[in-house]
């Protein structure tokens, strides 16, 4: 099987690729920024894992409230709130250069 990789510039191209769930995409360009930002934020397995059964579950529903209300006050678009949920729980974010991220996708880890 082999891994399809794309390289995007704009985010009208990132959603698309987004939308399609495309194995590997590279991230270069003015829209490189958010992902940096995202990627700041992103818990890996491990620590999503451990969250979870140190909170016995109650932390996964506390998370989502707190989300939902961030939602509500956030000023972004809705169309760059989707790419970051999108990214932020499909893909695994590396960087590869100062300008430039790598999303995997996760269900290709599994």
């Amino acid at each position: 099987m082999a891994i399809e990789q794309v390289t995007v510039r704009t985010k009208a191209e990132l959603a698309v690729e987004l939308d399609k769930k495309t194995d590997e995409i590279i991230v270069e360009g003015d829209f490189s920024q958010s992902i940096a930002e995202i990627k700041k934020g992103q818990l890996n397995d491990t620590d999503t894992m451990g969250f979870t059964v140190g909170s016995g579950g109650a932390g996964v529903l506390i998370e989502y409230g707190i989300n939902k209300l961030m939602d509500v006050f956030d000023p972004t678009s809705k169309e760059d709130k989707k790419l970051h949920k999108q990214i932020e729980r499909l893909y695994t974010i590396k960087r590869l250069s100062k300008e430039s991220f790598l999303l995997h996708l996760k269900q290709l880890d599994y």
